[in-house]
């Protein structure tokens, strides 16, 4: 047990670390996540008890067996600190402790000599003691997977929704579209030299762009519920048993974030029928009991587990994850032949076509909620543009290659857009409706993604060597609307819970209403 926990605790420690995110964001059931993480640290520990029971014997193979554990440690407890963000281990390090384990139990093995059994009795002693204390932490950490487990059975579970007490067609939809990580300078003001964005330009023809939009936060988690509650909140605690708790960034003070102090109970107030359609964030939880309809996903995984695997994938996964760090030692084409031969994918491969399944899978979804005009109040958070590169605008198709940038997820967030107009046009909708785009933040430059190993040199290109911009893309197209119009004024998005509210009671119904309305907004 000993030995287990100091080899697997970067396995395990998504499911027992007091931060709660990785399972938050976790959207399908929780045995789906916690099963697995179990069934592969058991079977270890079985594994290694049979073998540690073969060798009770002294001798050479217990010797090399031994000295092969004990010297392959300080690799694994690397994997564990680098899980914990405690430190990073360079690619050279890992490499040189594992050789040296490798090196350590050969050597061993070829020089062995009844004479060393004193020697190696001796250390087995004196190690088993440390062991048996990481023994003891290894117990403690499976009760904890235990409980964590039966805490997530609670939070992942599905809530009832709000259910309307009639299905009537508003006169007016409100459809509000965040396109995850849209730039207003990449998408209007300085985009990338040959960059086409047709649907954006003709968005603009007809609908208010604001141009200095001012976001109170740059990550989703944050800036989504805040948005819904108008507040500005910097940082989010999720808990098992209190649900969501928030950070107000103006008053310094933590509190429980209240589903029914949102637009969306607004909106229910207002008559409308609620529907959301979004991504990374627990909407369907966090929301469930102010929407009649909602939908959410988000398979980016952990430990190469994703939400819509089966089980036994899923507990294949941790093993894909250790084989792939055990090969990463290797020269590149050893490792490259084996991973092709195991079919284990590379690490950028998988994010890339989980972002690709959450796209397509969230696309479908928007456009069957968009045909369905009984519901009146619908949010859309889409997973593009934000990186990672997923589609190649030259082809026209989607990519997990390296080379796809920010700007090609631009390119695929215009034909989404594309997409979505030609939807609600061809259902009579588009005139009629109230359609607000926007980002939920800039593109985050140097704070994300410059050094995060998925950076092109297109992406050096459009973003002029890493400058950010803060301003998210913010546009607004009222009912009606066939006339360009701009703010140039700052605005801050905070505010977007008070224009819905303005837009559901009629107090903005032209683009003169709205500039008049941004002007007074705080």
């Amino acid at each position: 047990m000993g030995f287990t926990t100091l080899y697997l605790l970067w396995v395990i420690k998504p499911a027992v670390e007091p931060q709660v995110y990785t399972r938050y964001h976790w959207s399908g059931p929780a045995h789906n996540f916690f099963l697995p993480l179990a069934i592969n640290f058991l079977a270890f520990w079985f594994l290694l008890t049979l073998l540690l029971f073969a060798t009770r014997t002294p001798g050479r193979l217990r010797a090399t067996v031994w000295v092969g554990l004990l010297s392959f440690t300080p690799w694994f407890v690397g994997q564990t600190l680098n899980a914990l963000d405690l430190t990073s281990n360079p690619h050279q390090l890992n490499r040189l402790l594992f050789l040296l384990g490798i090196l350590a139990t050969l050597v061993m093995a070829l020089l062995w000599r009844p004479s060393l059994a004193p020697r190696v009795e001796r250390v087995i002693d004196k190690t088993s003691t440390v062991l048996v204390f990481a023994g003891l932490f290894g117990f403690f950490m499976l009760c904890q997977l235990g409980f964590r487990s039966w805490q997530a059975s609670r939070l992942m579970d599905t809530f009832p929704l709000h259910a309307a007490a009639t299905a009537t067609i508003p006169p007016h939809r409100i459809i509000w579209i965040v396109l995850d990580e849209l730039s207003y300078e990449q998408t209007y003001e300085h985009r990338l030299p040959g960059l086409k964005l047709p649907a954006f330009d003709s968005l603009a023809t007809t609908a208010t762009v604001f141009s200095q939009a001012q976001p109170f936060d740059i990550f989703t988690q944050n800036v989504l519920p805040g948005l819904f509650a108008g507040q500005p909140f910097d940082q989010i605690r999720p808990t098992p048993t209190e649900g969501l708790s928030v950070h107000n960034e103006a008053t310094g003070k933590w509190h429980t974030f209240q589903q029914h102090d949102t637009v969306f109970n607004d909106a229910l107030n207002a008559g409308y029928r609620t529907a959301v359609v979004g991504w990374y964030n627990p909407y369907c939880r966090i929301l469930a009991a102010v929407v009649d309809s909602c939908y959410w996903a988000y398979r980016v995984p952990s430990n190469l587990m994703e939400p819509s695997n089966t089980l036994l994938s899923n507990t294949l996964g941790p093993i894909k994850l250790l084989t792939w760090r055990i090969l990463g030692v290797a020269p590149g084409p050893v490792f490259f032949y084996f991973m092709n031969r195991l079919n284990i994918p590379l690490p950028k491969v998988f994010l890339r076509q989980s972002q690709i399944d959450d796209y397509m899978d969230l696309d479908a979804r928007s456009q069957e909620l968009l045909r369905d005009r009984s519901y009146g109040f619908v949010l859309l958070h889409l997973p593009i543009p934000h990186p990672w590169g997923i589609y190649d605008r030259r082809t026209g198709n989607f990519t997990t290659a390296n080379s796809s940038s920010y700007s090609d997820n631009l390119a695929l967030a215009d034909k989404c857009l594309a997409g979505i107009r030609q939807t609600l046009e061809q259902t009579g909708q588009w005139d009629s409706s109230t359609v607000i785009v926007m980002g939920d933040h800039s593109w985050r430059t140097k704070q994300e993604w410059k050094t995060s190993g998925f950076w092109t040199h297109e992406d050096e290109l459009a973003s002029h060597g890493g400058q950010y911009d803060p301003r998210p893309a913010y546009i607004v197209k009222l009912p009606n609307q066939t006339t360009a119009a701009r703010i140039d004024i700052p605005y801050h998005t905070v505010n977007t819970r008070k224009l819905f509210d303005a837009i559901m009671t009629r107090q903005i119904n032209t683009p003169n209403d709205l500039a008049t309305w941004a002007q007074t907004a705080h």
